[in-house]
């Protein structure tokens, strides 16, 4: 497949089998997301891999945060507590704490690397999401990854897995829609 295939055929996979992936894919796409474009080649990303002590704590606390906005019947929990176990791995996005300017360009650098990671476990039949809500972002995180909230700041998480299904394609708007020119 060409790099406009792959751009254009990749899905954010919300549903995932149990289905193994072997963590030499996963650190071969993470190791070629280190040529992200990062100001000053600074890396400032921490990518925590999530074990499974931690996952199943993930898995408790995604629950929990979802049942505190109204009832859960068994199978909503269930799903919810799927989606943090089913997938292959979790890795943990973080950046390391600066000042603002420094955190908004490691932002950037981060999205670049998750993206190029993205792209590469595609490319081997494996699908992504980058989830920032819930339990990726909750204070009780940093305990349960061993992190420290005063020197990271949690981006969310990258969820790995061979995907149940992949999403059609929305239909994207025309370019000129974004593009202005100046005189």
């Amino acid at each position: 497949m060409d790099f406009a295939e792959l751009v254009r055929s990749r899905r954010t996979v919300h549903n995932y089998s149990a289905q193994s992936v072997p963590r030499e894919a996963v650190q071969s796409a993470l190791e070629l997301s280190l040529w992200a474009p990062n100001h000053k080649l600074s890396y400032p990303w921490i990518y925590t891999w999530v074990g499974p002590r931690a996952r199943a704590e993930l898995a408790v606390l995604a629950v929990l945060l979802k049942s505190e906005k109204g009832p859960l019947n068994e199978v909503k929990a269930k799903a919810i507590q799927d989606s943090m176990m089913n997938p292959a791995h979790l890795i943990a996005l973080a950046i390391q704490k600066s000042n603002p300017h420094r955190e908004h360009e490691d932002y950037a650098t981060l999205s670049c690397s998750v993206q190029i990671a993205s792209m590469d476990l595609w490319a081997k039949g494996v699908g992504t999401k980058w989830s920032t809500g819930g339990a990726w972002m909750h204070q009780k995180t940093y305990e349960i990854l061993g992190l420290d909230p005063a020197l990271v700041r949690l981006e969310g998480g990258l969820i790995i897995g061979v995907p149940l299904g992949i999403p059609a394609a929305p239909e994207r708007p025309p370019l000129a829609k974004f593009i202005k020119e100046t005189t």
